[in-house]
């Protein structure tokens, strides 16, 4: 960012952005469930009635099934640890990525349009995607809370010219509203 360059917005986007992570996790909860209280027994007394190395094979698949949870939780979190949105009196920037940092800015003067997406579940739980085009390129923000408050931060910048830093002297500086 340049010096004197204003950040006004810099958010995260909700954990439902993994959904099928944590839809995965649940799943593989409830699988470790059934065969960690023997469940399948119940219907089928020789079902997993076997033990390796003195543990119960159907504690084995619990704790399988456990690991799988862990995984997808943590899998779940890293995608939205990892993605991050700034909005500042320029431009839009969205970053992502660990290893392989993945960095997008597109400045306001580019901007033709500004969208709004929401399916039912996501107006009831105040959460949608924006979609900033360029004509050229498109960058999402996707799963952000209070999606409208946004989308009008955006709007109101459409098309303005970005202000390249620090104001001359005996100037003032340009009006962005």
């Amino acid at each position: 960012m340049h010096s004197g360059e204003e950040t006004l917005l810099v958010t995260r986007p909700t954990r439902l952005i993994a959904l099928r992570y944590w839809a995965a996790m649940v799943l593989a909860l409830i699988l470790a469930g059934v065969f960690g209280f023997h469940i399948p027994r119940l219907f089928a007394p020789s079902f997993l009635n076997y033990t390796v190395g003195g543990i119960d094979f159907g504690l084995i698949v619990a704790g399988f099934f456990l690991f799988l949870a862990l995984l997808a939780f943590l899998a779940a979190e890293l995608k939205r640890k990892t993605t991050r949105y700034i909005i500042t009196d320029n431009k839009i920037i969205r970053e992502d990525g660990i290893l392989n940092k993945n960095t997008q800015m597109i400045p306001y003067t580019q901007l033709e349009r500004v969208d709004l997406h929401q399916s039912f579940g996501q107006r009831i739980l105040k959460i949608g995607t924006i979609v900033v085009d360029t004509g050229d390129d498109t960058l999402s923000i996707d799963m952000v809370r209070h999606p409208a408050k946004v989308q009008e931060l955006l709007s109101n910048r459409l098309g303005r010219r970005a202000w390249a830093g620090q104001t001359p002297p005996g100037q003032q500086p340009p009006q962005n509203r």
